[in-house]
């Protein structure tokens, strides 16, 4: 079987994101969503998914909301918590009509400065609800700006490492959006966030502390790959685990896109 691990809802119907759109120009007003989207509409914006699931041999996919669109930055937690619940929700629906092909992996409620304490409630729902296989964490709710998130290698994020233990279901470390003007979303935003969410994570006690735990690094960890070297340095300088035995504790996507990054990468 053939998974592609990282696939996103970047075709949902027009109208999740024109509720999106009405909550960030009226933040002091937060709503539930009350969509009303057919099986028919979902099943229209499914079409390229499928096809380039058939021209790929891909047997499934682990479906997530848009990244980019996760937004986390925007209004008060209660705002996060109404989006978030309403493109797990959609998201949830699309793995009913297509249980086949279709795993749901779900985006979490964080905002800036806010506990995973305040937000594993999500998690919890969605697993034990919804049937979702695994979750989306964004290493940088408040894009750049303050109040700065905790290093991944900080205690700080236990309680989130916890619940994901308890049931047994992996991550991907995702960023979502860069207030930093400098800085090019994709390009250079999440190129960037997925290399330190490595580096952080590979050179911390978390796995000594959460040894089942499962973390996914993204697009191949940025630029880990074409850097081995200057990690393995700094693993050796700072008296760390060897590079290559801490690299496989973790899970290294390969949406980079050619084959000759691929192999590198491998």
């Amino acid at each position: 079987m053939i998974i592609d691990a990282h696939t996103h809802f970047t075709t949902a119907p027009l109208e999740l994101q024109a509720y999106r759109g009405r909550q960030i120009t009226d933040l002091g007003k937060p709503a539930r969503a009350k969509l009303q989207i057919s099986d028919e509409q979902l099943e229209r914006s499914m079409q390229g998914q499928f096809k380039r699931m058939q021209e790929s041999g891909i047997d499934r996919l682990l479906f997530s909301p848009q990244a980019s669109a996760m937004g986390h930055h925007f209004g008060p937690p209660i705002v996060s918590r109404y989006w978030t619940e309403a493109c797990n929700d959609l998201i949830a629906r699309v793995a009913r009509l297509w249980p086949d092909k279709i795993s749901p992996v779900c985006q979490l409620p964080q905002s800036p400065g806010v506990s995973p304490k305040e937000w594993v409630d999500e998690l919890d729902r969605c697993v034990k609800d919804l049937g979702f296989v695994g979750c989306n964490v964004n290493p940088d709710m408040a894009g750049g700006r303050e109040p700065l998130t905790p290093s991944l290698a900080t205690d700080w994020w236990y309680p989130l490492w916890e619940k994901m233990v308890e049931l047994d279901i992996p991550c991907t470390i995702h960023a979502s959006a860069s207030l930093n003007p400098a800085m090019h979303l994709t390009n250079s935003y999440y190129i960037a966030h997925h290399n330190a969410a490595a580096v952080e994570i590979l050179r911390s006690r978390v796995f000594k502390d959460f040894p089942k735990l499962k973390i996914i690094i993204p697009h191949g960890g940025g630029a880990i790959p074409y850097h081995w070297n200057r990690q393995r340095g700094m693993h050796v300088k700072e008296g760390l685990e060897p590079f290559e035995d801490v690299a496989r504790k973790v899970y290294w996507d390969m949406a980079i896109y050619d084959k000759e990054s691929m192999e590198l990468l491998i």
